[in-house]
């Protein structure tokens, strides 16, 4: 018996082990916004940190993508800010009225932020655009206006 109790304190706390190397690092640049205060006793603070958290989380990782009006960079872009969008989600299904409405703005601004960064991927015109350089550059916005309307509708 005594052996079983060992072999499931060992499992249990492996277990655990297990979970707490699967949570991701949290960057350096937003340590102090994803800080929880040690003696906070209510949800609230947990909550605003991870909000914090996912915001700060997702400006990182678009920053650190080089993006191109191609579906590629719409993927990426989409990859790197769906740990965020899954967090805030959580704050949003969680039910508390502050907190889940700070979620819902924060994920609003973070697709209308995936929609800017994607249009201003399109290399910008200048006095000297015209022609068939400014046709492409039309075209192209054209062309992505379309791809990044589930970003924009979300973001209302």
């Amino acid at each position: 018996m005594r052996t079983l109790i060992r072999l499931v304190s060992v499992c249990t706390v492996l277990a655990g082990s297990t979970v707490a190397l699967a949570q991701p690092a949290v960057p350096d640049q937003c340590k102090d916004v994803a800080t929880v205060p040690p003696d906070a006793k209510i949800p609230g603070p947990g909550l605003a940190a991870k909000v914090a958290l996912a915001t700060c989380g997702a400006e990182l990782r678009m920053a650190a993508l080089k993006l191109a009006p191609d579906d590629a960079s719409i993927q990426a872009l989409t990859a790197a800010t769906q740990p965020s969008i899954d967090a805030l989600n959580e704050v949003i299904k969680g039910g508390d009225g502050t907190y889940s409405t700070m979620a819902t703005k924060a994920r609003a601004d973070l697709f209308a932020s995936m929609a800017v960064r994607m249009r201003n991927s399109i290399p910008p015109i200048t006095m000297d655009t015209v022609g068939q350089a400014l046709a492409d550059h039309d075209k192209a916005h054209a062309d992505l206006e379309p791809k990044i309307k589930p970003w924009l509708d979300q973001a209302h």
